[in-house]
């Protein structure tokens, strides 16, 4: 992944059977089965399915009980990462640090590396990254399955290794990759296959603001809405086969005198009439549902459903929203933007580290960025929300006008403009060059 040689022996450093007793420890095993539990729940594993595994005899005839599948948790989790990287990231800093970082990022298409964090950031509450060289000395990253991933700590929870371990399907094969600071181990079934130097260090290891259990850990939103989506699919499967027997195929009941099946008529005749000996009586059996009770106690599951997930209920269909200004959006988006802003700040601290090892392999390939326009870098996201982007770009214009706001801010925070170290020489190409010494 970085290249083939080979580097010395690290004696010093613990070797397979310790990393083995470290990923079978309570903390990782305790981690991973909550890991599972998501990854089966995403991929339609509900509880509802155990109501397949009964049947019933209903009129005579075997009956399989539904089990209505929701996948509104995937909506949920496309939702927050297209919020908040679905335009991707502008960064800001001096002309020459944003070009040699934008030109980094289009080659290694980071647009994509950073929809593929923040959707495991906000699935599972971890993410991993490791940052390396490939063979035709483009900068890119890997992201690792949470499930593969076992980031090991101290007792003073110092970030001290990780190890990337699987088992692969077609032969069984077993693979522990080690990462050390200095190198990275790769073992299949047990024996050293190779060790190759590691450049960048450890992978970056993003984390939710909400912790877990283990504090080094991050809680995922994902566990608070199973419960709710459970509630509500067991309820809707329930109604559905009270629906289906007792309304749409209720059961005949006759007083007095038995009929048997010679006196009943072909279900092929329309019209047929049913004589009954005197005093006997015929009716259906079918349910009288409480439509408030039941529509009531969705409407409050839904509604705690929205509340958790943090988005507008309109998002799901629950509500209609035409012809509303700006500010009852942004009320509406509140949530959103709550839980925006957290994933923004973990964000922005993998951002960081992420810009220690690029800047480590632009060195190595002889593109050193100074000290000055690396200190610079920061970073903008482009929120995907519905907003007055003419109001704001007045907003913006006002402020300029008042000697507050300099064009390249303006150019920075414009959602036209992505790139403003390429636009700002685009215009000097045109003869157009707006950033003069003043607005720098």
């Amino acid at each position: 992944m970085i290249n083939n040689k080979k580097t010395v022996a690290y004696n010093n450093e613990p070797g397979l059977t310790w990393f083995k007793n470290q990923i079978g420890s309570s903390e990782h095993t305790y981690r991973q089965s909550k890991v599972n539990m998501i990854q089966r729940h995403l991929l339609r594993e509900h509880n509802v399915n155990q109501r397949l595994q009964r049947t019933y005899n209903f009129k005579g005839k075997a009956f399989t009980p539904a089990a209505i599948i929701l996948q509104g948790i995937k909506t949920v989790i496309n939702f927050h990462t297209a919020y908040l990287v679905g335009n991707p990231v502008s960064i800001t800093g001096t002309p020459k640090a944003v070009e040699q970082m934008n030109n980094c990022y289009r080659k290694g298409i980071y647009s994509k590396i950073d929809w593929q964090i923040l959707n495991d950031l906000i699935t599972y509450g971890n993410a991993f990254e490791y940052v390396y060289l490939d063979n035709n000395g483009i900068i890119r990253s890997k992201i690792f399955r949470n499930r593969d991933s076992y980031p090991i700590y101290d007792d003073n929870l110092n970030y001290r290794y990780f190890v990337e371990h699987w088992k692969s399907k077609p032969k069984g094969e077993e693979h522990f990759v080690i990462y050390y600071p200095t190198h990275i181990d790769t073992y299949v079934n047990n024996r050293l296959v190779s060790s190759i130097e590691n450049y960048t260090g450890l992978p970056i290891h993003y984390v939710t603001m909400d912790k877990a259990e283990y504090d080094q850990f991050g809680d995922s939103i994902v566990l608070d809405l199973i419960p709710i989506q459970d509630k509500i699919e067991g309820l809707l499967s329930k109604l559905d086969d009270a629906i289906t027997t007792l309304s749409l195929n209720p059961v005949g009941v006759i007083t007095g005198a038995k009929m048997t099946e010679t006196d009943m008529v072909d279900s092929n005749v329309a019209g047929a009439v049913l004589n009954l000996e005197e005093g006997n009586t015929f009716d259906y059996a079918n349910a009288n549902m409480d439509y408030y009770s039941i529509k009531y106690e969705f409407d409050q599951l839904y509604q705690q459903f929205n509340l958790v997930a943090a988005i507008p209920s309109s998002i799901l269909g629950q509500n209609n929203i035409a012809n509303v200004s700006e500010n009852s959006m942004s009320m509406v988006y509140q949530l959103t933007e709550n839980r925006g802003k957290q994933n923004m700040n973990s964000l922005i601290e993998g951002f960081r580290q992420r810009w220690e090892y690029i800047r480590k392999l632009m060195e190595l390939t002889n593109n050193p960025i100074s000290d000055d326009d690396f200190e610079s870098l920061n970073v903008s996201f482009n929120i995907s929300k519905p907003i007055d982007t003419k109001q704001n770009m007045e907003n913006m214009k006002m402020q300029y006008d008042m000697g507050a706001l300099s064009k390249r801010t303006i150019m920075e925070l414009s959602p036209y403009t992505t790139d403003s170290a390429q636009e700002l020489q685009r215009l000097a190409d045109e003869g157009k060059s707006i950033c003069d010494t003043s607005d720098t």
